[in-house]
C-alpha cells in the first residue's frame, strides 16, 4: 500500500487542536489525531471521517518516548506526516512560589520538551522529498513576562524562539515553519489552568478557536514566520516590542491579577 500524506495534530481532542482538525478536514487533509482522551478522539474521528481519512492514537506526551511511539504508529499505518501541528500545551495560574512545583515542571515538560521531541521526530522521519509544514502553537504571552503565569509565558517564549531559529536553519529545505501566537481563545484551556475569573474579566478580547485555527493553517501554508490572530493581539505584541519590559509587565499583570 502506498504511503499517504497526513497532518498530525497533538492535543487534538479539545479547543484549538479540535478546531485545527475541523479546519484541516475542510481542506481535504487526511488526519492523524493525538491526545490523551481516547473517547474524545474516537468521537472526533467519527465526526470527520465522512470528509477525510482519520487515524488517532491516545497517548500521553509527558512520556519521553511518546513521540517515538506516535511516529512508529504512523509508519505502521503507511502514513507520511507532511504537516505537524504542535498544539498540545498547558498552564497554571497563580503566584509562582505558592503553586506546587510539580505543576510548573509539567508545564515545562509539555510546552517545551514534548514540542521539541515531536519536531525532531517529524523532521527526521518525514519524507524529505515532500513539502513539509511545522506549525508550533505558542501564544501572545511569548512577547512579555506575564505575572501569575510566569512559567507558561516563559515556555511560550521558548516555543517562539525555537520556531524562529528552526525556520532559519531550514530555509534552504522544503519546510515551512510557523509560530502561531494567539491571545485569549475560547477553549477548555482555562478550566484546568484555574483561570475562570480571569476569563470573565477579559471576555471581550477572547477569539473563537475556529478563527484561530483557520488563520494558523493559512499561515503555515503561506510560509509565514509568525501568525498573531486579531488586531488587539497584534497591537499588544507590537507594544511589547516597542516598550521596555519595566513598562509592559505591569500592564500585562492587570489582565491576570
Amino acid at each position: 500500500m502506498p504511503t499517504k500524506n497526513f497532518t498530525l495534530i497533538t492535543g487534538a481532542s479539545k479547543g484549538i487542536g479540535k478546531a485545527m482538525a475541523h479546519e484541516c478536514a475542510s481542506r481535504g487533509m487526511d488526519l492523524y489525531l493525538v491526545a490523551r482522551s481516547e473517547n474524545l478522539l474516537q468521537g472526533l474521528a467519527q465526526e470527520l471521517s465522512s470528509k477525510v481519512q482519520v487515524k488517532f492514537l491516545s497517548t500521553d506526551l509527558f512520556s519521553p518516548d511518546a513521540p517515538q511511539r506516535i511516529f512508529e504508529f504512523a509508519t505502521q499505518h503507511q502514513m507520511n506526516i507532511n504537516m505537524l501541528v504542535n498544539n498540545a500545551g498547558m498552564g497554571f495560574y497563580g503566584v509562582f512560589h505558592e503553586t506546587d512545583l510539580q505543576n510548573h515542571i509539567r508545564v515545562m515538560q509539555l510546552n517545551m520538551d514534548a514540542c521539541v521531541r515531536m519536531a525532531h521526530e517529524f523532521l527526521q522521519r518525514s519524507d524529505k522529498k515532500e513539502k513539509r509544514y511545522l506549525l508550533n502553537v505558542a501564544s501572545t504571552a511569548a512577547y512579555q513576562p506575564v505575572p501569575n503565569m510566569t512559567i507558561y509565558a516563559a515556555t511560550k517564549a521558548f516555543m517562539l524562539f525555537f520556531s524562529r531559529g528552526l525556520r532559519h536553519e531550514l530555509r534552504k529545505e522544503k519546510v515551512n515553519v510557523t509560530a502561531l501566537c494567539p491571545g485569549g481563545t475560547e477553549s477548555d484551556f482555562f478550566g484546568p489552568a484555574q483561570m475562570e475569573e480571569v476569563v470573565k474579566k477579559n471576555a471581550q478580547f477572547m477569539m473563537k478557536a475556529e478563527e484561530v485555527a483557520k488563520l494558523g493553517i493559512n499561515g503555515v501554508l503561506k510560509n509565514k514566520s509568525v501568525v498573531i490572530p486579531g488586531f488587539t493581539n497584534k497591537a499588544g505584541a507590537l507594544s511589547a516590542k516597542l516598550f521596555p519590559h519595566d513598562m509592559v509587565v505591569p500592564v500585562a499583570a492587570k489582565f491576570f491579577d
